[in-house]
């Protein structure tokens, strides 16, 4: 059930970030388009008159004399478009920092899990009980036990009590696996939301970039490209940020997704196992 939300969750994702790549060239197209669209009259206009080229050129010798890299782009943006550049690269960190403190996590997690189940196979009772609180199996293991010795060895018991002693096994080992579930999708829910929203947040500081680069376009009266350009370039900078903070979260997910999904099924297996070597152990007793 846990693991059927995830892919749902996941499928949607990939869903919407499709949806987002989408609209971001559609809109690049459209911009292209109207640029192209807006400098024809100027051109016109330009072979009747030399006052425009006097405006351009000024322009043009700064561009080429001055560096604008993304540092200027940031520099020069609007208000909202470097408040929605900053929250970005807080949600691009907090990214990074999941994925470090996932990988340290399910590493002693699966470290722990298999030196355990390889002393439970070989039957070494003291090294369960050293590792049983370093490891999910381990805490299973010990809350099985504490039912197996609540039940106490009786001679000859029923066979419904044993049955109902193995269902309580079952059922406080599937509590430990669930809590210890819990804690290793921790955080998840932030990676979720990076990746569904952080391409929308990008394409709203886009938005608003274009929408001051028009009102740029009718105060100065000029559609050149040297004054339409450098607003263009800050709005389409958010959009590059929120894809670059959405993309890493929603792979970063879909793989720890898939190994929680593989904890699923190991501890589920052992529980299966030690079941079943609690019930020999009760056979053993009748």
């Amino acid at each position: 059930m846990y693991m059927h939300a995830v892919r749902s969750v996941s499928a949607r994702w990939q869903a919407r970030l499709r949806l987002v790549a989408l609209l971001t060239l559609l809109g690049c197209g459209g911009m292209s388009a109207g640029l192209v669209l807006a400098q024809a009259e100027p051109t016109e206009r330009g072979r009747a008159q030399a006052q425009p080229q006097v405006e351009v050129e000024p322009a043009l010798g700064a561009a080429e004399t001055g560096s604008f890299g993304v540092r200027e782009m940031f520099e020069q943006a609007d208000l909202v478009v470097k408040a929605v550049m900053i929250v970005l690269v807080v949600c691009s960190l907090l990214t990074w920092a999941v994925l470090l403190e996932k990988i340290v996590v399910f590493g002693r997690a699966r470290r722990g899990n298999l030196q355990f189940l390889a002393a439970f196979r070989r039957g070494d009772t003291a090294a369960m009980q050293d590792q049983a609180e370093r490891s999910a199996m381990g805490r299973m293991w010990q809350v099985a036990q504490a039912e197996l010795q609540q039940f106490g060895r009786r001679d000859n018991p029923p066979a419904d009590q044993i049955n109902r002693l193995l269902q309580r096994m079952s059922l406080t080992s599937s509590i430990v696996q669930e809590r210890d579930l819990a804690r290793l999708g921790s955080m998840m829910g932030v990676l979720a939301t990076i990746g569904a929203t952080a391409p929308f947040i990008g394409l709203f500081g886009t938005v608003w970039g274009i929408l001051n680069s028009f009102a740029s376009i009718a105060t100065l009266k000029s559609a050149s490209l040297a004054v339409v350009a450098p607003g263009i370039a800050e709005a389409l900078l958010a959009t590059a940020l929120g894809l670059f903070a959405a993309i890493p979260a929603v792979m970063i997910f879909n793989k720890f997704a898939r190994d929680i999904n593989g904890f699923v099924g190991s501890l589920d297996n052992f529980s299966a196992e030690m079941i079943a070597s609690a019930s020999r152990q009760m056979d053993g007793v009748r």
